[in-house]
């Protein structure tokens, strides 16, 4: 650290300052790859802002590391707990409040974290988690560049929490991130190596550097792009495949939607609310590709079948008018009852997929207006229904390589079924029959090993329901598809559904000629509201473990102005949506009255980790200040720290070498320190055997050190060099093990 008569100006230590800020906040930025939208951005700038800030104001005053990197801490504890939970607070202090709401959303997250798959939402834990994540990575670098004294070091830990969220992040902005990182990186170590590089007469070298360095960091940046993604392997696939905690090698989910995180999560958490006519299912994405592997969109642009929506008569066509709110969603697609037929301008469907798409990200408080529309069927419809005319063959296509197990068990099942729909029905009945069991804690996926396993033991949630139905029904070249969007949620009001992180849900659709896709449910626990005309003996059913008081809004934002005007009614008799229904008034945040003590007893592992990490440093400048309380001891120190460096590189002393012996024998064994232990040496002799002794060596020179602090200084210079020739082992054991 720079004592007082060698500290930099304020210039350099601001501009440095900076430059270790804003690779804080390229870190921060890597969460984009873990949460949908950026709402998480503001909080980390403040998080980054006094985690920096207060460092530069306590080293200016000056105080001492004891003091600041406490106080530090402290500021950026409770910067995080105000920014999360302020309804907590009690005259600007948390509470007991704080504490109990704080353990039960890391605990949530803690349980979520097996199962979750980025994109989450930023909320219902995952927020304050990457907030402390971040405090953590801010805290050290500003104590490795500036108590430490340290140049690349300073990057380690924001380093490893961006290589860490990378690892169970997806695949938004990986290069761009990545190359901001290495960028930002290049260009703080170099502004650190001037801002150190500063002497007593204040030399403003960090300022003459810092063109320099940040040309320098744009240019390795560009390079990184340019030079990375051209690297053989760059395309290849991952030795060790992170984002899927479960092991599963492919999900029943659309890269067009952002639930990847919620079919299993069992979040409160308010993604989206729906004003409607009638409770439905919300249907998000449908996924008509299955190579065996994955269900995805198509990769090419499908036919279009004749709309026999708007090819029937008004009375045989029944309407869904739904006012969606979102709340914590992310992505850019707006979940929306089958079939949508009408909505707000801009608001285009894809053909492909039936998914309807905004331009840019959804954001809290938006709002759209969508019509829904579905054929009533009438006995005569549903009699003998055929299923040989889909809108594209991609709808009937399944990988050579398929299991024969799955034809198998499909024959066994719909054996006498007279129409296709009722083989749909028996191979739904039989799902639901009471042979397979609803359960999570299952491999994710549908490979082939996966579907195997899912048919042999039985055991399964939606994915594996969803997906095995449709390949099944496949294999008697009925035409199916698998839907990706969420159940109807929770009854908040008449009309009105709260729909949470836990309600995501996947299902198969199945095409019938003259009729269209109809929604089935194979999967136990769970029944469409909007079969019963063609599946009676399925009953309605969702997750109802959360009540309206435990729903957790995610944001307080008002919504903004609707989007307004008429919508084209495609051929029917629908209403423009210009008076749009009020809001939705949000469900009060839950106040949680207890936790498990899970998140204390990971908060005490980490204080009792970094009391085991700090105390071998923390003893030894406890006695170095003790110790060296007058200009003898302070030399007599720096003389012990030298000679027990160079000893553990192998230089052989002797209790009898004078010390320019030892400096004659380190320059012969440890030649990198030569120069350093040599003027160590002088000093020492010097004031051991003139006639003054040590006196005037307190005394600052020309150049602002004084003798003794340059013997200080070339005690820390051979320490370091000691220490950064030997492998990570030897200088683990050796700071644990030397008593210095």
């Amino acid at each position: 650290m720079n004592s007082p008569s060698t500290r930099p100006s304020l210039g350099s230590d601001l501009l440095a300052s900076l430059m270790v800020a804003a690779f804080s906040m390229v870190v921060a930025l890597g969460y984009a790859r873990v949460f949908s939208g950026w709402s998480f951005v503001a909080d980390m700038v403040v998080i980054v802002v006094v985690g920096h800030g207060v460092g530069l104001l306590l080293r200016r005053l000056p105080l001492t590391a004891w003091v600041a990197v406490p106080a530090t801490a402290l500021a950026l504890a409770w910067t995080v707990l105000a920014v999360y939970y302020p309804e907590t607070f009690s005259w600007a202090f948390p509470t007991s409040d704080t504490w109990t709401v704080l353990g039960e959303q890391l605990t949530a997250a803690r349980q979520d974290f097996r199962t979750a798959v980025a994109p989450v939402a930023y909320a219902g834990g995952w927020d304050v988690l990457a907030a402390i994540g971040l405090a953590v990575a801010v805290l050290l670098a500003d104590v490795f560049a500036f108590r430490a004294d340290a140049r690349a070091e300073t990057l380690v830990p924001g380093g490893v929490l961006f290589v860490f969220v990378g690892a169970v992040g997806d695949e938004r902005l990986r290069l761009a991130t990545a190359v901001a990182l290495v960028g930002m990186g290049v260009a703080t170590t170099a502004t650190l190596r001037g801002y150190h590089a500063g002497t007593g007469r204040g030399q403003p070298t960090t300022l003459r550097r810092w063109p320099v360095a940040v040309a320098f960091g744009v240019i390795v940046a560009l390079a990184a792009g340019f030079v990375g993604p051209r690297l053989p392997g760059a395309d290849a696939a991952p030795l060790f495949e992170t984002s899927g905690r479960n092991g599963g090698s492919s999900q029943v989910l659309s890269p067009l939607v952002d639930i990847q995180s919620r079919i299993t999560n069992r979040s409160t958490t308010e993604l989206f609310r729906v004003s409607a006519d009638a409770a439905s299912y919300w249907r998000s994405s449908t996924l008509p590709e299955f190579d065996g592997t994955t269900w995805r969109p198509p990769e090419d642009k499908l036919q279009r079948g004749d709309d026999l929506i708007a090819a029937a008569p008004p009375a045989s066509v029944t309407r869904n008018k739904q006012t969606i709110t979102i709340g914590a969603l992310g992505g850019n697609v707006v979940p929306a009852a089958p079939d949508p037929v009408q909505s707000d301008p801009g608001l285009p469907v894809d053909d492909d997929t039936s998914a309807v798409q905004v331009d840019g990200s959804l954001a809290a408080g938006d709002r759209f207006n969508i019509v829904s529309a579905a054929l009533v069927l009438d006995a005569a419809q549903l009699s003998q229904p055929t299923s040989i005319a889909p809108p594209d063959p991609i709808f009937t296509q399944l990988p050579d390589d398929l299991p024969a197990i799955v034809a198998e068990k499909t024959r066994e099942v719909t054996a006498g079924a007279t129409s296709s729909l009722d083989a749909a029905l028996r191979l739904e009945a039989w799902f639901q029959g009471g042979e397979f069991t609803y359960s999570l804690e299952v491999r994710r996926g549908h490979d082939k090993s996966a579907i195997e396993s899912f048919l042999t033991d039985r055991v399964g949630y939606c994915e594996q329901f969803a997906g095995t139905y449709a390949a099944m029904l496949r294999t008697l070249e009925i035409p199916t598809r698998v839907a990706v969007g969420f159940t109807w949620g929770t009854e908040v009001g008449d009309g009105e559904y709260s729909v949470l992180g836990r309600n995501a849900h996947a299902w198969p659709e199945v095409w019938f000629d003259d009729i269209g896709w109809l929604t089935f449910e194979p999967t136990p626990s769970r029944g469409s509201p909007n079969a019963g005309s063609y599946s009676p003996n399925i009953t309605p059913a969702q997750d109802t473990s959360a009540t309206a008081d435990e729903i957790e809004v995610a944001t307080n934002a008002a919504p903004p102005l609707p989007r307004s005007g008429p919508i084209d009614g495609g051929g029917l008799d629908l209403p423009d949506f210009t008076e749009v229904p009020d809001t939705p008034t949000p469900a009060p945040a839950p106040q949680p009255t207890s936790g498990d003590g899970g998140s204390s007893v990971w908060l005490g592992a980490l204080a009792l980790l970094v009391v085991v990490l700090g105390a071998p440093g923390a003893i030894r400048l406890a006695r170095h200040r003790r110790r060296a309380r007058s200009v003898d001891d302070q030399l007599a120190y720096a003389w012990h720290r030298a000679t027990n460096a160079v000893a553990s590189v192998g230089v052989p002393l002797e209790p009898s070498d004078t010390p320019l012996e030892v400096a004659a024998n380190t320059a012969r064994h440890f030649p990198l320190v030569t120069r350093p232990m040599t003027s160590l040496a002088d000093a020492v002799t010097a004031a051991t055997y003139r006639a003054e002794g040590s006196s005037g060596f307190d005394t600052a020179g020309t150049y602002g050190a004084s003798p003794v602090r340059d013997c200080r200084n070339w005690a820390k210079q051979i320490d370091r060099a000691a220490a950064d020739s030997m492998d990570w082992q030897n200088r683990v054991r050796r700071y644990f093990t030397t008593r210095g």
